[in-house]
């Protein structure tokens, strides 16, 4: 094995806490461009006057190293400016990372719980000149909503000027309020079809953490095959036996108002949307004509969408997470449609970063 000389032990040190020091900058957002993120590799260290080694080696055990130590410290648990150099690797081989949490956790060190936030454990670690996010599908189905209900509203209030105008008058706007009207129709359908895929993804999410997370040892074989199997199991099964599942009891009475709104008025909807078809929809389901919902999905159709979503997942978080501060996401989309968490005074959550 080819012993290292002093001046490559030196030029090592130095690489590697340029490397990590890096990818503490990047993590923070104070990186400006990839350029200065990359140029902590591309100096040739050996190349220096041994005089300039000594004396980079010097900072890096006086000041660099412990700055370091206290970043790791901070914000993970048994990270090390080794392990940190080992990421930059990664992310300069793709200009960033993005990588599930148990992933990055494994290769790399656990994050600590105030660094998560209260964020999920199926969330994705995900690294750019952004700085450090942590991304979940629940936060980004919720933002859309949020831009479709006001789209939709936007659109809508722009219209009013036309309601009283002659026939003449609006033949000579037609292409504006054409514009108009399709910008009120792409948010109210584009927002029915999030509010469905952020019910499945908030669902999909408790299973998968509860399995993970939880002692299951308990958990019968149908339950546990319900919850493993999400692609088989129908939103329907899913609504109404995951929060059961997840906190030994069902947050729904019977015939509850919230989830027959959800599943016989919202989900014909979606239903329509997502699989038009001139065929009406089986008698099982409804026997509805699905052309008829698809061009009847309007400004009213997206607000009640949202609102019905908005009261479930309000509904659901406070029965399996009771007395926990609400996920600043949802707190954002209960604003957004005006409605309002009796059941807590607790202060929001911080934002992620």
């Amino acid at each position: 094995m080819t012993q290292l000389s002093g001046r490559d032990k030196e030029a090592a040190m130095i690489r590697q806490a340029n490397r990590a020091a890096a990818v503490g900058r990047l993590m923070l957002g104070d990186t400006r461009d990839w350029i200065e993120f990359l140029r902590a590799d591309q100096v040739d260290l050996t190349a220096l006057p041994r005089r300039q080694l000594r004396s980079g080696k010097a900072d890096v055990k006086r000041r660099l190293s412990k700055q370091l130590e206290q970043f790791c410290e901070r914000n993970f648990i048994g990270m090390t400016p080794q392990r940190l150099s080992d990421m930059y690797e990664e992310i300069k081989a793709f200009r960033g990372l993005e990588m599930p949490l148990l992933e990055f956790e494994n290769r790399f060190a656990p994050v600590r719980k105030e660094v998560l936030r209260g964020n999920p454990t199926h969330l994705t670690v995900s690294m750019s000149l952004w700085g450090l996010q942590f991304r979940i599908p629940e936060e980004d189905f919720a933002k859309d909503i949020m831009e479709a209900v006001g789209l939709a509203a936007r659109a809508e209030g722009q219209l009013v000027q036309f309601e009283t105008a002659a026939q003449a008058e609006l033949l000579c706007n037609r292409e504006t309020i054409g514009s108009l009207v399709r910008q009120k129709m792409f948010a109210a359908r584009s927002g029915v079809i999030a509010c469905f895929n952020l019910i499945e993804a908030y669902l999909n999410g408790i299973a998968w953490d509860y399995l993970r997370t939880a002692d299951t040892t308990g958990l019968s074989n149908r339950s546990r095959k319900l919850l493993e199997d999400s692609a088989s199991a129908s939103i329907r099964e899913k609504l109404q036996k995951y929060p059961e599942i997840v906190a030994g009891a069902s947050p729904w009475g019977t015939d509850d108002t919230d989830v027959a709104q959800f599943l016989d008025v919202v989900k014909p909807f979606r239903d329509s949307l997502v699989h038009p078809s001139p065929f009406a929809a089986p008698e099982k389901f409804g026997g509805y004509d699905k052309l008829r919902l698809l061009y009847r999905t309007d400004k009213n159709t997206v607000d009640l969408a949202a609102s019905t979503t908005a009261k479930l997942l309000l509904r659901i978080y406070r029965h399996i997470k009771p007395g926990m501060s609400l996920p600043p996401w949802l707190e954002d989309l209960l604003a957004k449609v005006g409605i309002k968490d009796e059941s807590s005074q607790q202060v929001r959550a911080p934002d992620r970063q």
